[in-house]
């Protein structure tokens, strides 16, 4: 009778830790949802919600794949195509703050580096292709009968450098934001809120580009046939990793949380109100939303 290997139950322990952590993320950016779901928090759960699906069909497929060739081609197809939209959904949250952050006088479509972003995008088709076509899916002869996933140099050299690429222009932009604000950014009544708002979102970025790096480098590490459990074990870490990182980047106080709100209806300021208190002082009272993101 087969019994798992001490890898095996590694990479099971570790992936269903994975899952628990990304349902903690979910629940939490679930229960702070006051108001209507905006694109930007749609993005949130989505982002979390296919971590979530990518990290269960893994953990499947980790304890089935050995020597059973449709759950090694199951595993091989979630870390192409499941992982890739995560990916992407990430680099949407990118665009989408890119653009709250810059203080936009005009509409998504009609801002040139929004279309950029957006157009940055369009190469993955073809990276998923080159994925498929140049893959390492092997089911060993021999017992214990292993499964191995990965891809052939072309292809995880092509993935690996377009997406350390993206997440570094993302990067940069936050941090161009963060310490080479424009005018609109700096006179803004939320400046200062914005500045903490680039800062969380470099941070964000980096750390995407590192796991990139640790994710496809393991594959070249292994002439692009790993063990299917270690590529679907670091692919989960991954996942796991960033949803982590942007659910602590999108967990400010209550004063960066209602900037976005008023920043997607195309204004830069927040409306002010003028309170006539004793002995005829008028004071300014800015008000500030507590809803979350």
């Amino acid at each position: 009778m087969y019994s798992p290997d001490h890898l095996e139950i590694l990479a099971e322990i570790c992936i269903v830790s994975c899952i628990t952590g990304l349902s903690l993320f979910f629940g939490r950016k679930i229960a702070s949802i006051e108001g209507p779901v905006r694109y930007i928090r749609g993005l949130l759960l989505l982002l979390y919600a296919l971590s979530w699906a990518f990290n269960l069909i893994a953990c499947m497929s980790t304890s089935t794949n050995n020597g059973n060739y449709i759950s090694c081609l199951v595993g091989f197809f979630n870390c192409v195509i499941l992982h890739t939209i995560t990916k992407v959904v990430l680099y949407l949250y990118f665009t989408e703050k890119a653009y709250i952050i810059s203080v936009p006088k005009s509409n998504r479509m009609s801002n040139a580096l929004y279309v950029c972003n957006l157009c940055m995008l369009v190469p993955y088709i073809g990276l998923v292709i080159m994925m498929v076509v140049y893959r390492e899916t092997l089911v060993s002869a021999d017992y214990p009968f292993f499964c191995e996933i990965g891809y052939q140099l072309p292809a995880s050299a092509a993935v690996l450098g377009y997406d350390f690429c993206v997440n570094i222009m993302f990067a940069g932009i936050f941090i161009k934001h963060a310490f080479c604000p424009n005018t609109a950014q700096q006179t803004s009544h939320q400046s200062s809120a914005l500045h903490l708002m680039a800062n969380r979102n470099i941070v964000v970025a980096v750390i995407s580009a590192l796991m990139t790096v640790v994710n496809y480098g393991v594959i070249i590490l292994y002439n692009g046939s790993p063990r299917g459990l270690m590529t679907m074990t670091i692919s989960a870490i991954d996942v796991t990793v960033v949803a982590g990182v942007v659910q602590w980047a999108t967990s400010h106080p209550a004063e960066i949380q209602s900037l976005e709100k008023i920043l997607q209806r195309g204004t830069g300021d927040k409306p002010v109100k003028l309170e006539i208190k004793q002995h005829q002082e008028v004071v300014v009272l800015t008000e500030m939303a507590s809803q979350k993101v």
